[in-house]
């Protein structure tokens, strides 16, 4: 009886294994927060990457502002129209071949 136990808790095992063995792939995803730290509500953020990206309004979120109006991407450069408060945060979210991109600089406009 204890050999059945046990070759019936293997079965088991092999069976739950052989479920459990479909492949997943993470997303790419680079994520990027931009605080307001300058004391002052701003209107634009200005970003410039290290390569070509792409992004629109679904990869901005304003976290303490409105929702982005207007994105715009010149090759490396990226404006967003985005009303952020003092002491919010802007998340810009880059994906697939574009997620190991690297901000080079960014700034605030009033």
């Amino acid at each position: 009886m204890r050999k059945f136990g046990i070759v019936l808790l293997l079965v088991m095992a092999i069976g739950v294994a052989a479920v459990a063995q479909t492949a997943v792939v993470p997303r790419s995803v680079g994520v990027f927060l931009f605080d307001n730290q300058t004391g002052a509500t701003i209107t634009k953020l200005g970003i410039i990457f290290d390569k070509t990206v792409e992004l629109d309004a679904s990869n901005v979120i304003a976290i303490g502002g409105m929702k982005a109006t207007l994105v715009a991407v010149s090759n490396n450069y990226a404006f967003i129209d985005v009303v952020v408060v003092p002491g919010g945060t802007v998340q810009v979210t880059l994906t697939g071949e574009y997620a190991d991109a690297v901000v080079t600089s960014a700034f605030w406009f009033e």
